[in-house]
Protein backbone atom coordinates (compact mmCIF):
# COMPACT_ATOMS: atom_id res chain seq x y z
CA UNK A 1 0.00 0.00 0.00
CA UNK A 2 2.98 2.14 1.02
CA UNK A 3 4.14 2.27 -2.58
CA UNK A 4 1.43 2.34 -4.25
CA UNK A 5 0.89 5.94 -2.58
CA UNK A 6 4.65 6.35 -3.60
CA UNK A 7 4.18 6.07 -6.76
CA UNK A 8 0.67 7.61 -6.93
CA UNK A 9 2.58 11.04 -5.13
CA UNK A 10 5.24 11.09 -7.90
CA UNK A 11 2.25 10.64 -10.65
CA UNK A 12 0.49 13.70 -9.20
CA UNK A 13 4.08 16.03 -8.97
CA UNK A 14 4.57 15.12 -12.21
CA UNK A 15 0.87 15.59 -13.74
CA UNK A 16 0.70 18.87 -12.48
CA UNK A 17 4.63 20.17 -13.10
CA UNK A 18 3.63 18.97 -16.93
CA UNK A 19 0.33 20.99 -16.64
CA UNK A 20 2.20 24.38 -15.58
CA UNK A 21 5.39 23.56 -18.11
CA UNK A 22 3.03 23.07 -21.37
CA UNK A 23 1.73 26.31 -21.12
CA UNK A 24 0.55 27.78 -24.28
CA UNK A 25 3.32 30.67 -25.59
CA UNK A 26 1.96 33.62 -27.10
CA UNK A 27 -1.56 33.93 -25.15
CA UNK A 28 -3.01 36.40 -23.05
CA UNK A 29 -1.50 35.81 -19.57
CA UNK A 30 -4.63 36.59 -17.45
CA UNK A 31 -6.84 34.80 -19.30
CA UNK A 32 -4.41 31.26 -19.64
CA UNK A 33 -4.33 32.25 -15.41
CA UNK A 34 -7.77 31.80 -14.91
CA UNK A 35 -8.41 29.16 -17.43
CA UNK A 36 -5.20 27.02 -15.60
CA UNK A 37 -7.63 27.78 -11.84
CA UNK A 38 -10.64 26.88 -12.95
CA UNK A 39 -9.10 23.70 -14.48
CA UNK A 40 -7.38 23.10 -10.69
CA UNK A 41 -10.78 23.82 -9.10
CA UNK A 42 -12.74 21.50 -11.09
CA UNK A 43 -10.30 18.84 -11.02
CA UNK A 44 -10.04 19.78 -7.35
CA UNK A 45 -14.03 19.50 -6.68
CA UNK A 46 -14.01 16.20 -8.99
CA UNK A 47 -11.26 14.38 -6.99
CA UNK A 48 -12.88 15.46 -3.59
CA UNK A 49 -16.40 14.49 -4.46
CA UNK A 50 -15.50 10.75 -5.97
CA UNK A 51 -13.17 10.25 -3.25
CA UNK A 52 -15.59 11.04 -0.24
CA UNK A 53 -18.47 9.13 -2.93
CA UNK A 54 -16.20 5.82 -3.05
CA UNK A 55 -14.69 6.58 0.86
CA UNK A 56 -18.34 6.33 2.09
CA UNK A 57 -19.85 3.12 -0.05
CA UNK A 58 -16.63 1.39 0.95
CA UNK A 59 -16.84 2.46 4.92
CA UNK A 60 -20.35 0.56 4.51
CA UNK A 61 -19.27 -1.97 2.92
CA UNK A 62 -16.37 -3.12 4.70
CA UNK A 63 -17.58 -2.03 8.20
CA UNK A 64 -14.57 -3.52 9.68
CA UNK A 65 -11.92 -2.28 8.39
CA UNK A 66 -11.01 1.15 8.91
CA UNK A 67 -7.65 1.73 6.51
CA UNK A 68 -9.53 0.41 3.24
CA UNK A 69 -11.68 3.23 3.02
CA UNK A 70 -9.41 5.83 3.60
CA UNK A 71 -6.95 4.21 0.81
CA UNK A 72 -9.55 3.69 -1.58
CA UNK A 73 -10.92 7.30 -1.26
CA UNK A 74 -7.32 8.97 -1.73
CA UNK A 75 -6.38 6.96 -4.39
CA UNK A 76 -9.80 7.12 -6.12
CA UNK A 77 -10.24 11.06 -5.75
CA UNK A 78 -6.52 11.47 -6.44
CA UNK A 79 -7.11 9.89 -9.96
CA UNK A 80 -10.23 11.74 -10.91
CA UNK A 81 -7.73 14.53 -10.41
CA UNK A 82 -4.90 13.71 -12.30
CA UNK A 83 -7.67 12.60 -15.49
CA UNK A 84 -9.04 15.69 -15.14
CA UNK A 85 -5.63 17.85 -15.02
CA UNK A 86 -4.31 15.76 -17.67
CA UNK A 87 -7.84 16.35 -20.03
CA UNK A 88 -7.74 19.82 -19.01
CA UNK A 89 -4.24 20.70 -20.02
CA UNK A 90 -5.26 18.86 -23.31
CA UNK A 91 -8.22 21.03 -24.35
CA UNK A 92 -6.12 23.88 -22.86
CA UNK A 93 -3.64 23.78 -25.51
CA UNK A 94 -5.24 21.98 -28.63
CA UNK A 95 -9.14 23.40 -28.51
CA UNK A 96 -9.16 27.01 -26.54
CA UNK A 97 -5.69 28.45 -28.16
CA UNK A 98 -4.26 26.30 -30.35
CA UNK A 99 -1.57 26.99 -32.59
CA UNK A 100 -3.72 29.36 -34.83
CA UNK A 101 -5.15 31.58 -31.96
CA UNK A 102 -1.82 32.17 -30.64
CA UNK A 103 0.75 35.08 -31.08
CA UNK A 104 3.58 33.89 -33.58
CA UNK A 105 6.92 33.28 -31.44
CA UNK A 106 10.02 35.82 -32.06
Amino acid sequence: MHFMLLIFVVLLCLVVWGFFHSNPQGVPRGKLAALNVAILALALIAGVAIGYFLYADAAVVKAGEKGLPVYLGIMAGGTAFLIVVAVGGLLRNLVVYPLSKRAPRA
